[in-house]
């Protein structure tokens, strides 16, 4: 399904711009926070883990906002039966969740204590964030199209 989209080229030439730049994201924070040995040690586990946040977290993080979307969808339903009055708050879950996959891969792949494990996943949080949403509206914007 990744692949059928109009541009396959365009797609693949960004998931590896956007995979470079969040391994360097991650490489600096891990060389400022833990040192350069641990850093220059991991640096294979980093490329694995920035091809893993950029390219199976969306995927993962859809999945779950599909069925926590399901499962708040029916008790809201549930609820406007009873007394009129539901919403479908169940989704504003999913950054929470991502967040903590986010944590538990870094973590574990890089192996760092807890406290730094969470400052590398909210710089790289936010560094998804300008890619996912800033700069594909900057690239509309230019009016790049190739």
């Amino acid at each position: 399904m990744l692949f059928q989209d109009a541009e396959p080229l365009m797609f693949v030439i960004w998931l590896i711009l956007a995979t470079i730049i969040v391994f360097l994201i991650i490489y600096i924070v891990v060389l400022l926070l833990e040192s350069k040995t641990k850093a220059s040690d991991k640096k294979f586990l980093i490329a694995i883990l920035a091809f893993i946040i950029v390219l199976l977290l969306p995927v993962v993080l859809n999945a779950i906002n599909n069925v926590l979307s399901a499962i708040g969808d029916a008790l809201a339903a549930i609820r406007d039966a009873i007394d009129d009055g539901g919403a479908n708050f169940l989704i504003n879950l999913t950054p929470i969740i991502g967040f903590l996959i986010l944590l538990v891969l870094v973590k574990f792949l890089i192996d760092l204590p807890w406290d730094k494990s969470v400052w590398v996943s909210l710089l790289t949080l936010f560094i998804l964030y300008i890619l996912y949403c800033l700069i594909p509206e900057l690239y509309t914007f230019l009016g790049f199209g190739f």
